[in-house]
């Protein structure tokens, strides 16, 4: 199974308008029924926990159920990463959860933050998704790092805050940045949305 890139569709869109849609936050993303996710139908997605088969080791629970994705990252922090343009909210489709794109003016790269309670970091690893999966730490929360040759204009991270909830962060480029360019950024971006979560 593989992820499509919806974020792409809404880095091509920089130059042109963007549409609105109803929910909270402002712009809606172009292509809401294809937002941040696997191409796979909603009831395919795992409902497992935060690893496969043993506790998670995290610093904190962090319930994702109320949080805000275009609150996830600051002004400041957006401004670190040069993510200069408004952030835009939408749903996911398969996550069916609150999400949200922050992208740059110069189209270098996107970001889009995702809410994810309808599932954990086991989705990287447990075959819903078709990445090259490693795993490491985000300011001390597991996390995992996915990508694909077969999609070298984006990175997936996937950090677990609670037991079946994740805080996923999608990197990708419409201008050419590499891929390895793009998988540095994601933990760099991830930590910022933690550092958010465990100080709100």
């Amino acid at each position: 199974m593989r992820r499509v890139v919806p974020l792409l569709a809404a880095l091509a869109l920089l130059t042109g308008c963007s549409e609105t849609t109803g929910g909270s936050g402002t712009a809606g993303d172009p292509t809401p029924t294809t937002a941040s996710g696997p191409a796979v139908p909603t009831s395919a997605a795992p409902t497992s926990g935060s690893s496969a088969g043993k506790p998670a080791d995290r610093p904190k629970a962090i319930d994702l159920g109320k949080s805000d994705p275009c609150a996830l990252l600051t002004e400041a922090q957006r401004a670190a990463f040069g993510l200069d343009r408004p952030p835009r909210a939408s749903t996911s489709s398969v996550y069916q959860s609150p999400t949200c794109d922050f992208l740059r003016e110069d189209r270098k790269y996107g970001v889009r933050v995702t809410a994810v309670t309808t599932t954990g970091i086991a989705w990287y690893t447990d075959g819903s998704f078709d990445v090259e999966a490693q795993e490491l730490q985000v300011a001390g929360f597991p996390a995992v790092l996915g990508s694909s040759p077969e999609d070298p204009q984006t990175c997936y991270l996937g950090v677990d805050v609670s037991d079946g909830q994740m805080a996923d962060v999608q990197v990708a480029s419409f201008e050419g940045t590499p891929q390895e360019e793009l998988c540095r950024l994601a933990p760099q971006v991830a930590g910022a949305v933690v550092e958010t979560l465990v100080n709100g």
